[in-house]
This record gives structure tokens, sequence and C-alpha cells, in this order.
């Protein structure tokens, strides 16, 4: 029986560590400061958990491959603190970034533009699933070390590098800074 639970136990264990390594768990966060944008976006508006925007976004895609444009790179806006803010009235704007908005839009297809201006930048290349984890408390960190205040919402950009490459995607969090 001892045998048993030893075995259950180490291979609790090693797949923990697995699944760690797999969502980027040990990888770093790079942290710069720089200007940024602006970027054309094509978006929806989404209330509620911000872990949900995943269907948003690919719906967002699904109408951009049918307007015959491409949608490289998707991002979230994320207007709301969701430390200060009930999970279900969190606000955000999440679709795709384009090089130019297509024409023939549904009124349900918002367009805008994140600002050109200074950002603190950070990149991981782990899960967007376990980035904020990661990425947030280094940001805050970061902004107190270098006297820096952010003054607007949170913008993330995902980037798919490739399907079938473990860790293809790249997360680049735009933190707006004076």
């Amino acid at each position: 029986m001892r045998y048993i639970l030893v075995f259950v136990a180490v291979a609790l264990v090693s797949f923990g560590l697995f699944l760690s390594n797999y969502l980027g768990a040990f990888k770093g966060v790079d942290i710069t400061t720089a200007n940024q944008g602006p970027f054309t976006t094509v978006y929806l508006e989404h209330v509620g958990p911000y872990h949900k925007v995943n269907k948003v976004i690919e719906k967002v895609e699904k109408e951009m491959k049918a307007k015959n444009t491409e949608c490289g790179r998707t991002f979230g806006e994320y207007l709301d603190d969701p430390r200060q803010v009930e999970e279900a009235r969190l606000r955000s704007k999440v679709g795709c970034i384009v090089a130019k908005v297509p024409e023939g839009l549904t009124e349900e297809f918002k367009t805008g533009e994140i600002p050109g201006r200074q950002y603190v930048v950070a990149t991981f290349t782990g899960s967007p699933g376990i980035g904020p984890m990661k990425v947030y408390p280094r940001v805050n960190d970061y902004l107190l070390k270098q006297n820096l205040k952010q003054t607007g919402s949170v913008v993330e950009i995902y980037e798919i590098h490739s399907i079938t490459e473990k860790n293809a995607m790249t997360t680049t969090y735009l933190f707006p800074v004076q």
C-alpha cells in the first residue's frame, strides 16, 4: 500500500512539473519601456470574466477571414481591475489588429485604435492563461522601481507563431505610463 501511495504522489508531482513547464511557469518575463503603436483594431465588446474572451476573439477572427483580412495578432484591452470590479461586470475589448479595416462590417463589430505612446512592455512566451500571474506582479514591481505611473487600461497582444511547436505563442503586455 505504501508503494502505491508513493507512486501516486510521484506521478502527481511529475505531472504538475510537466504541466507547469509546458505552460511556461518557469519562463522569464522581459520588461522594457518603449513607444508602441498606433495599432488599428477590429473588435467586439465583452462583459464578463476575462478568462472567457477566447470565444469572442475567435468570432472576430472568423469575421476577418470572411472579409479576406489578415488577423495575425489578436488583442484584449482589459478596461477594469479584477481586484476592484465584480467578475460578471468586467469590461474588455477583444479582437484583431489589422493593417486596414475591411469594408462591410456589421454594426456588431467596432473599429478603433490602440494609440501610439509610451508603454511598459512586458513579453511572455508561455501560456496566456498563466501570463497574468507571472507578468502583472513583475510589472507592478518595475513601475515602482522606475517611478512610473500606469495611466490607462492594459492591452495584451497575442501572436501565435506555430500551431505545432511547443511554446510558439508570445503575449505582449502594454501598460500605458507617464
